[in-house]
C-alpha cells in the first residue's frame, strides 16, 4: 500500500509542535522555579482570604485595590508585630540568660518533693532518678549534654529554616494581594481550563480545591489559636514572666508546624530552675497532655468539617501531605485526596446514570 501524501509530514509536524511545546512549559518551570514557593503560598492565601475580600469589597463600594491593600496591610501586620515583640523580649532577656549561665555552676538539686514517690508505678522509680541526679548533677549534665547539643543544633536549623519560610510568607502575601485584584478573571480561567482537560464532570473541581483550602486554614490557625491560649495559661498559672509574648512566638511556632514544646519546655526548666518544682511538673504535664495533644485531635475535625470530607481522608491528607512535602503539604495533601475522591464519586454516578439508561432502553 502506497503511503498517502502529506500524512506523513502531517504526524511529523504534530510531533514538532508537542516537543516544542513541552519544551517551552519545562523553560516556564525553570524560570518560575525559584518563586514556585512563594507562588503556592500566594495562592493559598488569595483563596484562603477571598471571602473577606469580597466583604470588604462591597462595605468599600467595589474599591477592590483598597480591599485587597487593607489585607495585605492586615497580615502584614499580623506577622510582624509579634516578631517585633518577641525581638524585644529576647533583647531585654539576654543579660539574664547570661547570669543564669554563670549561676548554673553554682546550682543545688533541691529535695525531692514528698508526693513524688506516691505517684503509682513511676514514683519509685522517678524518686530513684531525682536521688541519683541530686547525688552527683555534674555527672548528669554530662550525660545529657549530647541530647541538649543536638537539640541546640536542631533548633539553631529550625530557626534558619523559619526565617527563610518568613522571606517567602512576605513575598507570597504581596503576591497574594495581586491575585486577589484579578480574582474574578483569574478564576474564570480556572475553570476553562479545567473544563478543557477534564470535561463537564471536572467542573465543580476549582470549588472543591479551594473549600478543601479554605477549610485547612481554617484547621492549621484554629488549632493554633487553641494551643496558644492553653500554653498562655498553662504559663501564666505557672508564673512565667513574658506569658504573652510567649504566647505570640507557640502561635509562630504552631503555625509553621513545630512542636510548641520549644516555647513550654524551657519556660518549664525556667520555673524548675528558680525553685518551683511543682509549677515546673505541672507545665510540663499540662503541654505534653493538652498543648501537644489537641494539635492531632482538633485539626483534622475542623479540616473534614468545612471540607465536606470524610475524617479519615482528611487526617490521611494532612500526616501523609505534611511527611512529604512539609508544612505546604498540609494543603497539597488533603486538596489531592479531595480532588481524587471527587473524581472517583463522578465516575461511580456516571456508571449508575449508564446503567440506568440501558436499563430503560431494554425495557
Amino acid at each position: 500500500m502506497l503511503p498517502i501524501p502529506g500524512r506523513s509530514s502531517l504526524s511529523i509536524l504534530n510531533v514538532f509542535q508537542v516537543a516544542i511545546l513541552a519544551m517551552l512549559v519545562l523553560a516556564c518551570i525553570k524560570i518560575l522555579q525559584p518563586f514556585l514557593g512563594a507562588l503556592t503560598w500566594a495562592a493559598i492565601i488569595a483563596i484562603s482570604a477571598w471571602p473577606l475580600y469580597s466583604r470588604l469589597k462591597t462595605r468599600l463600594r467595589g474599591r477592590h485595590k483598597l480591599a485587597a491593600l487593607l489585607i495585605v496591610l492586615g497580615l502584614s501586620a499580623a506577622l510582624a508585630i509579634p516578631i517585633g515583640l518577641m525581638a524585644l523580649t529576647l533583647a531585654d532577656t539576654l543579660p539574664h540568660l547570661a547570669n543564669l549561665t554563670h549561676d548554673l555552676s553554682d546550682f543545688r538539686l533541691p529535695d525531692a518533693p514528698a508526693w513524688l514517690t506516691s505517684l503509682p508505678v513511676i514514683g519509685d522509680g522517678l524518686n530513684k532518678l531525682w536521688l541519683s541526679t541530686q547525688a552527683d548533677l555534674p555527672g548528669f549534665f554530662d550525660k545529657i549534654r549530647p541530647v541538649i547539643n543536638k537539640t541546640v543544633l536542631w533548633l539553631l536549623s529550625g530557626g534558619a529554616n523559619l526565617g527563610l519560610s518568613l522571606l517567602e510568607i512576605v513575598l507570597a502575601i504581596v503576591v497574594a494581594g495581586l491575585l486577589l485584584i484579578n480574582g474574578d478573571k483569574l478564576w474564570e480561567l480556572v475553570e476553562r481550563i479545567v473544563l478543557k482537560l477534564g470535561g463537564e464532570t471536572a467542573g465543580d473541581l476549582p470549588e472543591v480545591i479551594a473549600r478543601t483550602i479554605r477549610s485547612v486554614t481554617t484547621g492549621v490557625v484554629g488549632t493554633a489559636l487553641a494551643q496558644t491560649v492553653l500554653c498562655v495559661i498553662g504559663l501564666l498559672i505557672a508564673g512565667v514572666p513574658g506569658s504573652l509574648v510567649l504566647g505570640f512566638l507557640c502561635f509562630i511556632v504552631a503555625v509553621a508546624q513545630m512542636p510548641t514544646l520549644v516555647v513550654w519546655l524551657p519556660a518549664a526548666a525556667w520555673v524548675f530552675y528558680t525553685g518551683h518544682t511543682g509549677l515546673a511538673i505541672f507545665l510540663t504535664v499540662w503541654g505534653f497532655l493538652l498543648i501537644n495533644t489537641i494539635d492531632n485531635i482538633l485539626k483534622p475535625l475542623l479540616i473534614s468539617q468545612g471540607a465536606q470530607m470524610p475524617l479519615s481522608v482528611i487526617f490521611l491528607g494532612v500526616i501523609g501531605g505534611l511527611i512529604a512535602w512539609g508544612v505546604i503539604g498540609l494543603f497539597i495533601g488533603p486538596t489531592l485526596l479531595a480532588v481524587g475522591l471527587t473524581l472517583l464519586r463522578h465516575w461511580l454516578e456516571r456508571d449508575e446514570v449508564e446503567e440506568m439508561a440501558c436499563e430503560g432502553e431494554q425495557g
